[in-house]
């Protein structure tokens, strides 16, 4: 197997690439939908859960004011942390592999479309202030992915930087987020948590591993 040259600049998606909460998501926004309307289905929301938590109220459950998907988003989230505090815990090998990343003195970063009060919810859960340059949330940003304005805002507090593909990665496992990290130049990293290899090579990930156990072997 050919070895990996470690990158010089990593940007973490969080749902799904730093914690395995898919499913909690899944749940909570599934018992939203239920108490407001539309869908009721986990095949439903599966199939348009990406984007601001405003578009996806818009989508889910037709014109929605800001101020109302606003409300229908929090509560959703509070159900969300709620649920998952009790289990939250890395991705396997996602430890070692921020300790190797920092060995090397790679800057990391986290984007996330998630809000900051998640943001906040996982970074102070596996301690990754000691590891994460900076990052950002919902909140920064106009437009969810596809569309690449999150890693981009993340780009920006590292200057310019080269962005040739084997120096920035982004490690995603959403194809929304696949799509997204190749619209910055990055080399895309499939995490496949929830979806398959086929559906994130489809979107244009460079790779994908099962943890970022598989991924370490690669590099060392």
């Amino acid at each position: 197997m050919k070895k990996l040259a470690p990158p010089k600049y990593v940007i973490f998606d969080m749902d799904g690439t730093l914690v395995d909460n898919y499913q909690v998501h899944i749940d909570a926004w599934l018992a939203i939908s239920k108490k407001y309307g539309s869908p009721t289905s986990r095949e439903a929301l599966i199939a348009d859960l990406h984007g601001t938590n405003c578009e996806i109220c818009q989508k889910y459950f037709g014109a929605t004011s800001e101020k109302d998907a606003e409300r229908i988003a929090e509560e959703k989230e509070a159900l969300y942390r709620e649920s998952y505090s009790p289990d939250i815990e890395p991705i396997e090998g996602l430890m070692p592999f921020l300790n190797h990343l920092k060995s090397l003195h790679v800057p990391m970063a986290m984007g996330t479309m998630g809000t900051k009060e998640n943001a906040r919810f996982v970074i102070d859960a596996l301690g990754l202030n000691n590891y994460l340059h900076h990052w950002c949330s919902a909140e920064c940003v106009g437009r969810g992915k596809p569309h690449p304005d999150i890693f981009l805002k993340c780009m920006d507090s590292w200057g310019k930087i080269n962005l040739q593909r084997d120096r920035l990665w982004v490690i995603e496992d959403t194809s929304s987020g696949v799509t997204a990290g190749k619209a910055c130049g990055a080399t895309v990293v499939g995490v496949r948590t929830s979806k398959t290899d086929a559906e994130l090579c489809n979107a244009g990930a460079d790779f994908t591993v099962q943890n970022y156990d598989e991924l370490l072997k690669m590099m060392i």
